[in-house]
């Protein structure tokens, strides 16, 4: 049965340079995407999630949500294990596992201390993915503020701190513990 992995956390805590190399390492045949491609495919009209988002922020949310099962479970019908990286946070991650049928599913948590993922976040040169999220805060209040959906997610899957590690290392940690991650 193909697996299907979600790798989830916040910006900046590896999950789209983690997701490719983990599928790499779980195929052939496996493949990968990223939800960021839905985020930008809306091009005229999107709103972004913030901490009182509206409703149409939250349906397009959904609906990226949605559209990354959709291609999940079209890769897995063919045979393929498939790793998505996303943000998706609290009770949106059952309903993003609900949606799979006939598939080992699992969930990864990435889980970077907050002053890591602002060092991350500053090298990326400046587009603050946190602004929304600061309320005339700093950076790291951003972080914070965003990390309590973090805590909202079910306490199940594999939850790792990769504070100081190393892309390579973090797929290393997850393929020896992946049952811990079976959803």
């Amino acid at each position: 049965m193909p697996k299907v992995v979600l790798v989830t956390g916040l910006q900046a805590s590896g999950k789209s340079t983690v997701a490719p190399l983990l599928a790499a390492r779980l195929g052939p045949p496996a493949a990968t995407l990223d939800g960021d491609v839905f985020y930008r495919g809306v091009v005229a009209g999107a709103e972004v999630m913030t901490p009182n988002p509206t409703a149409e922020a939250v349906r397009q949310l959904e609906l990226r949500y949605a559209a990354t099962t959709l291609v999940a479970q079209h890769y897995a019908d063919n045979g393929f294990d498939f790793v998505a990286s996303d943000i998706v946070l609290g009770e949106h991650v059952e309903r993003w596992f609900d949606r799979l049928r006939a598939v080992d599913p699992y969930l990864v948590v990435l889980t970077p201390t907050v002053e890591s993922i602002v060092e991350r976040e500053l090298g990326r040169g400046g587009n603050n993915s946190y602004r929304d999220w600061q309320d005339d805060g700093s950076l790291a209040d951003g972080v914070r503020a965003l990390q309590v959906g973090l805590e909202e997610i079910p306490r199940r899957g594999l939850w790792l701190d990769t504070t100081g590690q190393t892309p390579e290392y973090t797929v290393k940690a997850i393929l020896a513990d992946l049952e811990q991650a079976r959803w």
